[in-house]
């Protein structure tokens, strides 16, 4: 694992850190926007293929952190009836994902990004 901040500057660290931490605020506020905002940082530093698994990590934290902070006012009833449909669209998307290249990532990152300014 430290392998892979070798060719991470200490300096690029603390401006991912920072980033994280602005960016946290901003979706805590907001309820989203981490997973946009952090790519602008990342992709420079550590190229577009590995943001993807970065971003969908963060977002697995990040929601399961809110799914647990809000369970008491949880309607299960409509949480079974959006993950009937969020799983198998999810599936797909990842199946999407893992299938690009480098550059095809490159191209969907950027897309996001012109489509959320």
């Amino acid at each position: 694992m430290i392998d892979g901040f070798a060719d991470i500057s200490i300096a690029q660290l603390a401006l991912i850190a920072g980033t994280a931490l602005l960016t946290s605020l901003i979706g805590g506020v907001a309820g989203y926007g981490t997973g946009a905002l952090m790519p602008l940082v990342l992709v420079p530093i550590v190229g577009a293929e590995p943001v993807v698994p970065i971003i969908a990590l963060s977002s697995l934290l990040t929601n399961t952190s809110r799914a647990i902070a809000f369970l008491p006012q949880v309607d299960r009833k409509r949480t079974l009836t959006v993950l009937a449909f969020a799983i198998p669209t999810c599936v797909i998307g990842a199946y999407g994902y893992s299938l690009l290249t480098g550059k095809g990532a490159q191209i969907v990152i950027g897309t996001m990004m012109a489509l959320s300014v």
